[in-house]
């Protein structure tokens, strides 16, 4: 292959978009998930599995299970996928968009399944109020 030819190939892997949105971490035996939100679904995972793997990851609990049942005992499902608006990605402002919208879908999911407690590996935020 000619270089013009990669340079091409390459260009276009760079601003083609990819799959985006908000998923979840699940522990298949006992149903207890993490929730997040990517603008880059596949490489989030494979960035959780790899923290995982070395025992870096920020959520201690979801790092415990992993250690004790595997990876294999873990599923990684996207719950919502952000529809891009054109094929290719032309600058960081139309990425801009999108990361704007995932804080709010993730927190619909966050209210939907509430992944908290003996459901998942999420902290209960507390009310500032409750603290008074």
């Amino acid at each position: 292959m000619d270089k013009a030819r990669r340079k091409e190939i390459a260009n276009q892997y760079t601003h083609t978009h990819r799959a985006m949105g908000v998923y979840r971490i699940v522990h298949t035996d006992s149903g207890k998930s993490m929730v997040g939100s990517s603008l880059n679904l596949e490489g989030v995972w494979n960035k959780h599995k790899f923290m995982l793997d070395i025992d870096k990851h920020t959520n201690k609990e979801l790092a415990a299970d992993w250690k004790q049942y595997g990876e294999e005992a873990f599923r990684f499902e996207i719950l919502e996928q952000l529809k891009p608006e054109e094929e290719y990605v032309t600058d960081v402002a139309e990425l801009a968009k999108y990361r704007k919208r995932l804080p709010e879908l993730e927190q619909k999911w966050m209210d939907q399944l509430a992944p908290y407690g003996e459901n998942g590996y999420h902290q209960l935020k507390q009310d500032s109020e409750s603290l008074k």
